[in-house]
């Protein structure tokens, strides 16, 4: 009688847990300081398209990981910065002329 013992490794779902490992260790800070960069040196636009695609990958990567990757806080901190609060300030500052009767 031969007396081999064969061992057989399940691989089921093991892709699945390779793909969160690498989306969990992902880093998007020097995504955010190219945008920076981007907003200030190059064009506005360009600075704002790369912030909006990087925010987005980084949206997929939490998803996946099940957990915020490093540097997405930064990416959501240069939009708020760079569009939300801008716009805020428009709105006040031509609500203010509306009020005044400057327009």
């Amino acid at each position: 009688m031969d007396d081999k013992t064969e061992f057989t490794v399940k691989t089921e779902g093991l892709g699945d847990e390779i793909v969160k490992v690498i989306h969990a260790s992902k880093s998007y800070v020097s995504s955010a300081f190219l945008t920076l960069l981007l907003y200030y040196v190059g064009f506005y636009i360009i600075g704002l398209i790369c912030n909006i695609v990087f925010l987005s990958k980084s949206n997929e990567s939490k998803r996946i990981a099940g957990a915020s990757p490093s540097g997405r806080g930064c990416l959501v901190f240069l939009l708020w910065v760079h569009i939300i609060l801008p716009i805020i300030i428009i709105i006040v500052m031509f609500g203010g002329a509306l009020a005044s009767g400057g327009f």
